[in-house]
């Protein structure tokens, strides 16, 4: 299961996954491109369910658990992988834009590991990887909602991962830097797109990680452009 999957590093890890034989359950917000990235898949030979969700609604994060388990009886993976980013001075920045930032990188990843979670628990295995980024440990001028929402969802991870590890659920926190996908389009200044990473770097990162053997954990892993920050 993918949120945030019908673009960027999301659309990525689909491909990734589906290449390595998975079943994948795609969630976003758009149905449209959603449902385009689902029958690219299946025309490749994958097996693909879209489901429209917003991560940031319990009802319908729970109507995504709900459908995956009616095809497929249970989750073996969840990547939390959906986010926006608003940016500009604290000054400036409208409570609205904060609650949004927050609700999308913070909340939703408790949502969809609070329901995802149970049919982890009752299967006994199970991984999560929630997709972050650098700012949760570094800040960046103009970036207050996007870095506090990142770095509570860090905290988050590793409470997870000490929660659940008893059961052989694996938690894992990737954090990328710069990665060059659309969450740069409604950015007027970024650094050079030629220098950051590509989707597909993540998404490899993602996979490998999941494809590790049992005895052994990756519980924090940073994913960095050879120049490190742009």
């Amino acid at each position: 299961m993918i949120t945030g999957a019908s673009k960027g590093i999301g659309k990525a890890t689909a491909f990734a996954f589906a290449a390595a034989g998975a079943k994948v359950v795609l969630a976003a917000r758009t149905p449209e491109t959603l449902e385009q990235v689902a029958v690219t898949l299946k025309e490749g030979g994958a097996e693909a369910l879209a489901v429209p969700t917003d991560v940031t609604d319990v009802d319908a994060v729970k109507q995504l658990i709900q459908r995956t388990l009616e095809v497929y009886q249970h989750v073996d993976i969840l990547i939390n992988n959906a986010g926006i980013g608003h940016f500009g001075p604290i000054v400036d920045f409208e409570p609205d834009d904060w609650d949004a930032v927050l609700n999308s990188n913070l909340k939703a990843v408790y949502l969809c590991a609070k329901y995802a979670l149970p049919s982890m628990l009752e299967r006994g295995s199970g991984q999560i990887i929630n997709v972050l980024s650098v700012a949760a440990k570094i800040a960046f001028q103009a970036s207050s909602a996007y870095c506090a929402a990142k770095a509570g969802a860090l905290a988050l991870t590793k409470v997870l991962a000490s929660e659940v590890r008893q059961q052989n659920i694996r938690v894992t926190a990737v954090l990328p830097g710069s990665v060059h996908t659309p969450f740069w389009d409604d950015v007027p200044e970024h650094p050079d797109f030629e220098q950051m990473l590509t989707p597909e770097h993540v998404a490899d990162t993602i996979v490998s990680i999941c494809q590790q053997p049992p005895g052994m954990v990756t519980e924090e892993i940073a994913v960095m452009p050879p120049l490190g920050i742009l």
